[in-house]
């Protein structure tokens, strides 16, 4: 289904006949553009989240797709096409455990799916959690279908995130003709020694869990065109994915620090866009780790890499939070495809999560 964000495409609409048909209610809960659903089967005991999203990123050009971005073609070992492995693949493969269960749980279940996580996340699971909280929802565990294995299914599962910082940097200059140097200020030669300073900069060491405040350049832009005409300006886009061994202030202080002590002329924004979160290790994650091991005979890593998910909307109730879904190798990139047996491993996986935690919820 063509779910560009922020549209569902229809999948919403499906995944509640799919849970209405076994005992879920469903609710939706729609802020400005975008739509989401919570859907519960009350069982009384604890209360799972099953926490996705439905929209996907844009496909770039279809021409240079094996197949129709969303088609999802089976061409009998893999399933190809846009959000197969981000992350309509988890979905469904949860969908599919939960198929497979019988009503003896002493927990209950809830669905959170969102067609708001590709885009600016301003009007999904975040509306979604307050309004719940708002109601005085409690929340005990929280599964996130996003895509978190490296090798082999369930070898990596997350348990936090880090935080994104967006930066936009102008660096002023005075535009001029090329040949007389002396009447210009070329913005572009003082802009390569402020990226090197920050690429090099070493910002913590990470810890245990989060790996070491990373900084990367994304996108850098100045000038008219011609051979023959310094830029006024240089445009520069950073972005910064950071642990919880600095905060957001302290990346912010020794950025300006970089810029002033080169005595430039500068405009700079920075957008907090999330804060690092690590869910606490309680009986959920074990449960986690006793699937995968039963399941494929392998132990798992935790880990709090990658980007940013909808996790740290969840991490404000409290809950316990762990991140499980298939490889993450062609995701958001041209000729996304899940392998078939991967999907089939992960929901094995899934459904040896929801037994175990049968037994802990007592």
């Amino acid at each position: 289904m063509a779910s560009v964000t922020p549209n569902d495409g229809g999948c919403l609409k499906y995944i509640e006949d799919f849970l209405s048909f076994r005992g879920f209610e469903t609710e939706y809960l729609n802020f400005g553009r975008v739509k989401n659903i919570w859907s519960v089967k009350n069982n009384g005991g604890p209360l799972l989240v099953f926490l996705g999203h439905v929209d996907v990123v844009p496909t770039g050009p279809v021409e240079k797709w094996e197949y129709d971005p969303f088609s999802g073609h089976d061409d009998g070992d893999y399933i190809h096409g846009r959000g197969a492995g981000d992350m309509k693949g988890g979905i469904a493969c949860f969908m599919s455990a939960i198929d497979r269960l019988e009503d003896n749980l002493n927990y209950s279940i809830a669905f959170l799916i969102t067609s708001d996580e590709e885009g600016p996340s301003k009007d999904g699971t975040v509306k979604v959690v307050e309004e719940l909280m708002q109601r005085e929802q409690k929340f005990d565990w929280c599964l996130v279908g996003e895509p978190s294995s490296i090798s082999s299914t369930g070898d990596n599962i997350r348990v936090g995130r880090r935080g994104s910082i967006n930066i936009e940097l102008e660096i002023k200059g005075k535009q001029g003709h090329a040949a007389y140097p002396e009447r210009v200020d070329n913005p572009l030669h003082k802009v390569g020694a402020v990226i090197e300073s920050l690429t090099n900069e070493k910002w913590d060491e990470g810890n245990d869990h989060f790996p070491p405040t990373s900084l990367q350049i994304t996108n850098m832009t100045a000038g008219v065109g011609a051979h023959n005409v310094t830029p006024d300006s240089v445009f520069v886009k950073l972005n910064l994915r950071f642990s919880p061994e600095i905060s957001f202030e302290e990346i912010k202080a020794r950025i300006i620090d970089i810029l002033d002590e080169r005595k430039l002329d500068y405009v700079i924004d920075f957008d907090l866009n999330a804060q690092p979160y690590s869910s606490k290790i309680g009986k959920f994650t074990e449960a986690v780790q006793e699937g995968i091991l039963s399941v494929t005979n392998k132990s798992t890593q935790l880990s709090c890499s990658g980007g940013t998910s909808d996790g740290r909307f969840m991490a404000k109730t409290g809950c316990e939070i762990v991140e499980l879904g298939p490889k993450f190798e062609t995701i958001h990139k041209i000729n996304e495809k899940v392998e078939k047996r991967e999907l089939e491993l992960l929901t094995n996986i899934y459904h040896q999560i929801l037994l175990n935690l049968n037994v802990r919820a007592n």
